[in-house]
């Protein structure tokens, strides 16, 4: 463990006269929600024996400061003024894991991640990114692994014309979620999308026997059956679903 000093100095953001144990709860925050040790930031060897802290030699040090400065404005002010509008918002706040979930770059969005391998090399590519990521990922909560990912993949490949990659991403959703009404519901429009109206409805209505309640497969169903002309509040409804 890194030895700490009894007296601080160049503390920028930080009291200066911060007590010894508040600042090391505060140094271990940190480290904790990028999943990184003392020397990420501070210079000094592997072993953490005489650690340089004041030192501002790595640039990771001089961002954090700036990280710093954005939490507070985000926890001080912004969300001081939700908390006159929404009374959750008092109870509130962001730190490092908020965003970095304990890596030392915040991750991002899993369905840009996977359009981008779809992009470069093609389905099974990103449906192999899908599954390392997974595997590697689930458990710490780092990406959205629900089936709706997958459902936007395969919309995407559908919107560039490829169905047959839609097919397969849908195959492969409904392998791991082989009990979510969602995920039947996106076969429904994707048959729609084929012009196959008859696996379409059995889609559909698989996707309801899940869950009677499921907007989209009622809207797919809509599609292929349709009822009389949908009042102006009902067509704000459809508009409001998000289908996939």
């Amino acid at each position: 463990m890194a030895q700490i000093p009894d007296e601080f100095t160049n503390l920028r953001l930080l009291p200066e006269d911060i007590e010894k144990e508040s600042l090391v709860r505060t140094m271990k925050d940190f480290a904790s929600g990028l999943g990184v040790r003392c020397k990420y930031c501070h210079v000094g060897p592997d072993n953490l024996q005489g650690m340089d802290f004041a030192s501002d030699e790595k640039p990771q040090k001089r961002t954090a400061r700036k990280m710093l400065s954005m939490a507070r404005a985000i926890n001080g002010e912004l969300l001081a003024d939700l908390a006159t509008v929404e009374e959750d918002a008092r109870h509130q706040v962001v730190s490092c894991y908020t965003c970095h979930r304990r890596q030392t770059k915040p991750p991002r969005h899993l369905v840009r991640v996977l359009a981008e391998a779809y992009s470069r090399e093609g389905v099974n590519a990103a449906l192999d990114e899908y599954r390392n990521l997974r595997q590697e990922h689930f458990a710490a909560g780092r990406y959205d692994f629900r089936d709706r990912t997958l459902n936007s993949l395969a919309r995407i490949a559908t919107d560039t014309g490829n169905t047959e990659d839609a097919l397969a991403v849908l195959e492969a959703n409904q392998e791991m979620y082989p009990d979510s009404a969602d995920v039947e519901a996106a076969f429904g429009f994707l048959y729609l999308q084929t012009e196959d109206s008859e696996k379409a409805e059995a889609s559909f209505r698989r996707a309801l026997d899940l869950d009677p309640e499921n907007g989209n497969a009622r809207f797919g169903l809509s599609r292929i059956e349709p009822a009389e002309e949908p009042t102006e509040e009902k067509k704000e409804d459809i508009e409001s679903l998000c289908l996939w």
